[in-house]
C-alpha cells in the first residue's frame, strides 16, 4: 500500500481564536544586519532572520505532554517544528523515523513550542514569515557566540590592575577574590575567569518592522540579536503583557491558499520609509 501523506487528511476542525491562545514559533536562520529609515530620517539598524523550509513535524497534546514530561506543561501542547530539509543519507534510520509520520524529509533544526491545543496544526504544513505581522513584537530565542575560556576583563568587564608602579606581571588579573578568617573562601557567584558565550537567552518585545515574503524574511528592529551569522534562531509571540498580540495576525498560522489577493514582495510598517516611495528630503531649521 503506498504511502498516503497526512495533509490529504483532516486531521481536526481549526480551532477560533481566543484571548489566550498561544500560537507555535518558526525557526529562522540570522543573516546579517541591515540599515533602515523611518519617516521621520532616523536611522536603525535591522536584524534579518530567514525562515528556511519550515514544517509542522509533530503535534504532542496535553494529555501526551503530562505523560512524557510531567505536570509542568499544565493544559498546554508541544508543537514540534523542523527547518531545512536535508539527504536522508546524513542521518540514523532511527533519526529519519521521526519524520515518517509528517511525511517530510529529514531537518537539520528541531524546536518545540507549546502551545494551546485550539493552535495545533496538522503535521506537515508549511509555515512561512507571514506567520507573523509587520508592527508586533516577538521573543527570540538563541545561542551566544562561543567566546572560549576568558579572563575577568573581556569576561565581566574588570579594569585591570595598574600598568607600572611596581606591578609586575598581573596587568590582567582579577585581584582580591574574597576576606579571610571564618569566610575565607570562595562565595558562590564571584566573578572569575571562565567559559564565555555559547549560552541560550531570551530577548523579548522585538518589533518587526517588514517581511520580505519572497525570500521569507523578516527584519527585526534592533541588532541585538543573539549568535552569530548564520545561527539559528526560534521566533515566537511576545509574552510580555505591555504588547499584546494582534487580533488580526492568521491564526492558527497563514495558508497562501486563502489569500484573496497576491502579497506584495515587501511589506514595511508604517512608521518605516518604503524604499519603493519617493525619498524624503529634510531641510536644516537651523
Amino acid at each position: 500500500m503506498p504511502f498516503i501523506s497526512p495533509l490529504k487528511e483532516i486531521i481536526k476542525p481549526r480551532g477560533e481564536w481566543t484571548s489566550r491562545s498561544i500560537r507555535t514559533g518558526l525557526i529562522a536562520r540570522k543573516i546579517g544586519i541591515y540599515p533602515m529609515w523611518d519617516k521621520d530620517g532616523n536611522r536603525y539598524l535591522t536584524t534579518l532572520l530567514q525562515v528556511v523550509d519550515n514544517h509542522v513535524v509533530k503535534y504532542l497534546t496535553p494529555e501526551q505532554c503530562r505523560q512524557n514530561y510531567g505536570p509542568r506543561f499544565g493544559n498546554l501542547g508541544v508543537m514540534i517544528v523542523g527547518a531545512e530539509s536535508v539527504d536522508p543519507q546524513r542521518f540514523t534510520k532511527e533519526y529519519c523515523g521521526l519524520f515518517r509520520e509528517s511525511g517530510l524529509m529529514p531537518k537539520i533544526k528541531l524546536t518545540r513550542f507549546q502551545i494551546t491545543p485550539e493552535a495545533a496544526l496538522p503535521p506537515g504544513t508549511p509555515l512561512y514569515a507571514t506567520h507573523f505581522q509587520v508592527g508586533q513584537h516577538v521573543d527570540i530565542v538563541g545561542k551566544t557566540i562561543d567566546r572560549g575560556f576568558q579572563g575577568v576583563m573581556k569576561r565581566w568587564g574588570f579594569h585591570g590592575m595598574p600598568a607600572t608602579h611596581g606591578v609586575t606581571k598581573s596587568h590582567r588579573r582579577g585581584g582580591n577574590t574574597g576576606g579571610g578568617g571564618e569566610k575565607g573562601r570562595i562565595w558562590p557567584g564571584t566573578k572569575l575567569p571562565g567559559h564565555m558565550g555559547a549560552q541560550q537567552i531570551v530577548v523579548r518585545a522585538f518589533k518587526i518592522v517588514r517581511i520580505n515574503t519572497k525570500f521569507n524574511i523578516i527584519y527585526v528592529k534592533g541588532p541585538n540579536i543573539p549568535g552569530e551569522t548564520n545561527s539559528f534562531v526560534s521566533i515566537r509571540d511576545t509574552k510580555i503583557p505591555t504588547y499584546p498580540k494582534p487580533i488580526s495576525s492568521p491564526f492558527p498560522t497563514y495558508y497562501p491558499g486563502e489569500a484573496t489577493q497576491p502579497l506584495p514582495d515587501d511589506i514595511f510598517d508604517s512608521t518605516m520609509h518604503n524604499y519603493e516611495e519617493p525619498t524624503i528630503l529634510y531641510e536644516d531649521k537651523r
